[in-house]
């Protein structure tokens, strides 16, 4: 009877006791529209400002929010009245419990040639879960004002036979992900069969998920923005 009963009692207590990140949900922001001396904002997200001069190439996160529907907010810096400026970018989302996300600010390619790139929100859902004995996970986001491209992902010199991942037709607002051998890799943008950028090199670490962000405006601003997570 007396193990019944702390049975039952330890039991109560793992419901009563589940951590709060299983009720919440996880984001991280990316400022990927370049702008004089980096462009900094102010982040609200429902009542809260969240983010303080938030400049260009930066990633914050992760902030914990309580599973539901927000509004997010972005305005000019304001270091005496932070998000106190005239909104220039909002968007509503709906986040999961358990979940993590990020919300990328960047810019869309140009629709006339000639004509200056329009900002824009776009959310991406991100798998952190582990990817298995040995792997790292690597998460490519299409974030640049700049047309769709061919990505290609390799370690070594790229001869035939070393590991490579293809991604073709890779536009804005895309994102890819793949669980890949940890190590040195690179990646190479090619536009119409012909290479435009890269060979860049980039480091996967096991156990770890690397986002890499393509952002700014082609060719001028534009570069790549990488975050590394520990993957536990």
């Amino acid at each position: 009877m007396r193990q019944t009963l702390f049975a039952f009692l330890l039991a109560s207590l793992c419901v009563l006791a589940l951590p709060a990140a299983a009720q919440s949900a996880y984001v991280y922001a990316v400022h990927g529209i370049p702008g004089m001396n980096g462009f900094p904002v102010d982040v609200k997200v429902g009542s809260e400002c969240v983010l303080k001069g938030f400049t260009f190439g930066t990633v914050a996160g992760p902030l914990a929010l309580p599973a539901g529907s927000y509004t997010l907010e972005i305005s000019a810096a304001n270091a005496q009245a932070p998000c106190s400026n005239a909104i220039v970018l909002s968007g509503n989302y709906t986040l999961a419990a358990g979940k993590t996300y990020v919300v990328a600010a960047h810019l869309a390619p140009a629709a006339m040639p000639n004509h200056n790139p329009e900002a824009k929100l776009t959310a991406f859902g991100v798998d952190l879960s582990p990817p298995g004995p040995g792997l790292a996970r690597l998460f490519l986001h299409h974030t640049a004002a700049a047309p769709a491209v061919d990505v290609t992902a390799f370690r070594g010199d790229g001869s035939p036979g070393t590991p490579a991942v293809t991604i073709p037709s890779f536009a804005n607002g895309d994102q890819e992900q793949a669980a890949l051998r940890p190590g040195n890799w690179r990646v190479v943008l090619s536009y119409q069969n012909n290479p435009v950028f890269g060979p860049t090199p980039i480091q996967l670490k096991p156990r770890t998920a690397l986002l890499v962000f393509a952002a700014g405006v082609f060719p001028d601003t534009f570069t790549y923005i990488v975050k590394e997570i520990p993957l536990f």
